[in-house]
């Protein structure tokens, strides 16, 4: 028990080293993926609208006239369709509906899809871990990307593989206890050969600068690492994940540092079937630019706005579940956590029962004593009457 308890720690203290949020997928958690996949036959829908905004005022003493202060809203909605393929397969499709990008288009409708397919419940260590394995793919259909204050997108056919373990303190009701997961995996910006940035015209139709393309593809190595503590309707999630670049992008990329968040959430069960989300994305990076952004224009430079990523965001959803089998609309996890109680209950009967039957072989046992006191004393009264 020890041992695992230090392994977590350890990662603990490496995740804080690192930066960066996962790919839209599956969202039992807000970030982090688990190693169990979702009940065969079920359909799991996932809501995430999540928001910062601020007020930049200029920078500098050499204030335009009529400056009024630049309101930034950065809103993105997000829609997830998990389906429970089998014991050990899911698959899940995000679609990243609507995201403001504060560009000439102002705004990504729809957004960029997200595939990932998850091979997992694969139990050991006496059913308290769970092991898993998940493949994901960005599909640029949104037509702006490489824009500031939001996860690098390239604009290409993105993809990686992520590795998840997870971790439950009861294993016979494993959501109704302390449980915990930890993700480590890959991912491929795939950009090289992609024009990035395309510069903007001026009031006479003049082209401004050239299209600066990718001269390589970027990737990073990511991680992840959530607990969740249950308490009757209410989950009490804390996340840390984040990045650390294996291949750097070029120069002029927009928010392409290394980055790490601190993602405390709440999840209220209103049902069997639906529940909501409420929870907050922490900043830890630095706030500086840890890479110098060139050669393209920067509004953090004359106006008080984050250099790379936001200081917070705010997460709010809806989640609702159903069975696509057929029959009640309970999904198996509820199967089976009731037959797990009933075998929990079932064995403090058998338990009690044993515990009576023993208070009673005791008893008999005493009575037995005494019934042999009983027959010596009159084995010695015949003795001295015969005398």
């Amino acid at each position: 028990m020890k041992s695992w308890i230090v392994t977590v720690l350890l990662i603990m203290i490496v995740t804080l080293q690192v930066m960066a949020q996962l790919p839209n997928s599956s969202r039992e958690l807000m970030h982090t993926q688990t190693a169990s996949t979702i009940d065969a036959g079920q359909l799991q829908i996932f809501s995430d609208m999540n928001f910062y905004t601020k007020a930049g005022n200029f920078i500098g003493s050499g204030q335009p006239v009529n400056f009024q202060s630049v309101n930034y809203w950065l809103v993105a909605g997000n829609a997830v369709f998990s389906y429970g393929i089998s014991e050990h397969f899911d698959a899940s499709l995000g679609i990243r509906v609507y995201q403001d990008t504060h560009s000439p288009n102002e705004y990504n409708l729809p957004g960029d899809l997200f595939l990932t397919v998850r091979t997992g419940n694969y139990s050991f260590g006496r059913r308290h871990f769970n092991g898993g394995f998940l493949t994901s793919f960005r599909i640029p259909v949104g037509k702006d990307h490489n824009y500031p204050f939001a996860e690098y997108a390239s604009g290409a056919f993105e993809y990686g593989f992520l590795g998840a373990l997870s971790f439950f303190a009861d294993p016979y009701l494993p959501h109704r206890a302390f449980n915990m997961h930890f993700n480590m995996g890959f991912w491929n910006h795939n950009e090289s050969g992609k024009v990035l940035y395309t510069y903007q015209y001026d009031g006479y139709g003049h082209s401004m600068g050239d299209e600066l393309v990718a001269t390589k593809s970027s990737k990073d190595f990511r991680m992840a690492l959530a607990g969740v503590i249950p308490a009757g309707l209410f989950d009490f999630r804390l996340e840390l994940s984040g990045i650390l670049y294996i291949t750097e992008p070029d120069n002029f990329v927009y928010s392409a540092e290394e980055w790490a968040y601190l993602s405390p959430s709440i999840r209220f069960r209103a049902a069997d079937w639906v529940s909501m989300d409420i929870g907050a994305d922490f900043r830890l990076s630095p706030k500086d630019r840890q890479q110098t952004t060139a050669n393209i224009p920067d509004i953090s430079k004359s106006v008080d706005m984050p250099p790379n990523y936001p200081d917070w965001k705010i997460h709010m959803g809806l989640n609702a579940a159903f069975n696509l089998s057929g029959g009640s609309s309970k999904v198996r996890s509820d199967y089976v956590r009731e037959e797990a109680k009933e075998k929990v209950d079932l064995f403090e009967k058998v338990v009690t029962e044993q515990e009576k039957a023993k208070e009673v072989q005791q008893e008999v046992d005493n009575l037995k004593k005494v019934r042999e006191e009983a027959e010596k004393e009159i084995e010695e009264l015949k003795k001295e009457l015969e005398d």
